[in-house]
């Protein structure tokens, strides 16, 4: 057990250095009240029961507080992966985020070249309405000169100027002649125009009507594109706050990892001082053990002494040892 608690000692001191060298400059935390009690014993005269008593002691800690800290380690591994993960999916709601954006922009620009071609229609509409109601008012003006036959009107011109050319008339006849040759063709030209009015009246209704289907269209089209930009905007929005709130989960999973990071530290660092402890106590026992095989060693040769000197009082030979035993000159080493 010793053995092992020498290599738990070793790797301990090693990780302790590690996390201080990440963690330099933080302040030194508190012994819990048991830890400090068993770091400051004073073992100088305490007898080797009780210190192999104190071992047993610090062994049991340094089992509670290697599986705290076992236990801890687990959960920022848990928690740094949690966040990771996190931060992955987070990254994949920005680029989704991003996208729509993008969408919702091009959406905004079609939306407004829509609202310009609406703009454009509802002036030519209003111009072509104009145009459409002075042609209206001037056939109004003309009355029925258009339902007039246009060839009965012609034919009778050529009758009469058949008449001019091949009847000789008085003066005052071929004036009347004449006079009605001029007012036919007046008349003429009256149910001409007359006829191009409806013609161009029924153009300009025909433009009226396609440009009216164009601006339902046009309107359609502007009603959809404002809904659709609408829906990306609750969606940016959505995601937007999705994001706020994997940030805000993120900063605290990081809050959390430090101070359980912390706490990881501290406990390493209480084992620190309870491996330090047992290192010395193992050194006064390694002491007290070698001081007692002393002891035995000094008083078998002390019995063997005393051996010598009767066996040199009865006059018996002495070996080169045993004269050193018994002269002082043998002594444990």
């Amino acid at each position: 057990m010793s053995n092992d608690l020498r290599e738990d000692a070793e790797a301990n001191a090693s990780q302790t250095n590690t996390t201080n060298e990440v963690q330099q400059g933080a302040e030194k935390p508190q012994l819990l009240p048991d830890v400090q009690e068993l770091v400051n014993i004073d073992i100088s005269n305490k007898p080797e029961e009780e210190l192999y008593q104190i071992v047993d002691r610090i062994r049991d800690k340094i089992v509670q507080v290697k599986d705290q800290r076992t236990r801890l380690i687990e959960e920022v591994k848990g928690l740094r992966e949690k966040r990771r993960s996190l931060i992955d999916k987070k990254r994949e709601v920005v680029s989704q985020l991003l996208k729509l954006r993008e969408e919702r922009k091009g959406v905004l620009d079609e939306l407004a070249k829509v609202k310009e071609d609406l703009n454009n229609a509802l002036n030519e509409l209003k111009s072509k309405r104009e145009q459409l109601r002075e042609a209206r008012q001037l056939l109004e003006k003309e009355g029925s000169i258009a339902k007039l036959s246009l060839r009965k009107v012609m034919k009778r011109i050529e009758e009469l100027e058949w008449r001019q050319q091949t009847s000789v008339l008085p003066p005052q006849e071929e004036k009347k002649l004449v006079e009605e040759i001029e007012r036919l063709e007046q008349l003429a030209e009256r149910i001409r125009k007359a006829r191009q009015e409806e013609i161009s009246i029924m153009e300009l209704e025909a433009e009226v009507k396609g440009l009216r289907l164009k601006l339902n269209d046009l309107i359609n089209k502007r009603n959809e594109l404002r809904q659709k930009a609408v829906n990306l905007k609750n969606q940016v929005q959505s995601l937007s706050s999705q994001v706020d709130e994997m940030n805000k989960e993120i900063d605290s999973l990081k809050g959390l990892i430090d101070e359980k990071s912390k706490e990881i530290d501290s406990l390493s660092k209480v084992l620190d001082a309870l491996y330090t402890k047992y290192r010395e106590i193992m050194v006064r026992l390694k002491e007290l053990k070698v001081s007692r095989q002393r002891g035995i060693q000094l008083k078998v040769l002390e019995e063997r002494r005393k051996e010598i000197e009767e066996k040199a009082r009865r006059g018996e030979p002495l070996s080169i040892d045993e004269m050193r035993i018994l002269y002082g000159e043998f002594d444990v080493p």
